[in-house]
């Protein structure tokens, strides 16, 4: 019976977020997202009975659709290059009703302070 009410719940909410335009349009580009080094991205999500929100950075996404669920995925870099490797850093599964927003940042330049180059 729990199961029954949790996803009673659930759909109630995603009906609830169906009318939001905002939300609709982070999973649509969620769903199309393309990685690109010249930003930063993460998502801002609030998991079951969390009372913050928290965030989350990553570099690839995907959508399962049978779940209604995103997988985030974040990977090492390269200490000496910056470059991503292909080891996994961290993964995150969320459903979509958990998510609240998608951050794209552009990433801070700290080059030209005190003269380093």
């Amino acid at each position: 019976m729990g199961a029954d009410v949790q996803k009673y719940k659930e759909m109630e909410k995603r009906l609830t977020l169906m009318h939001d335009k905002n939300w609709l349009k982070t999973l649509e580009d969620l769903k199309k997202f393309r990685y690109d080094k010249e930003y930063n991205f993460s998502i801002t999500y609030k998991k079951d009975n969390q009372k913050k929100n928290r965030r989350f950075t990553f570099q690839e996404v995907s959508f399962v659709e049978e779940t209604n669920t995103f997988i985030f995925i974040s990977y090492k870099e390269n200490w000496e290059t910056s470059e991503l490797t292909d080891e996994v850093s961290d993964r995150l599964t969320i459903k979509d009703i958990e998510i609240i927003n998608f951050n794209v940042k552009k990433p801070d330049n700290y080059t030209d302070l005190n003269g380093f180059n």
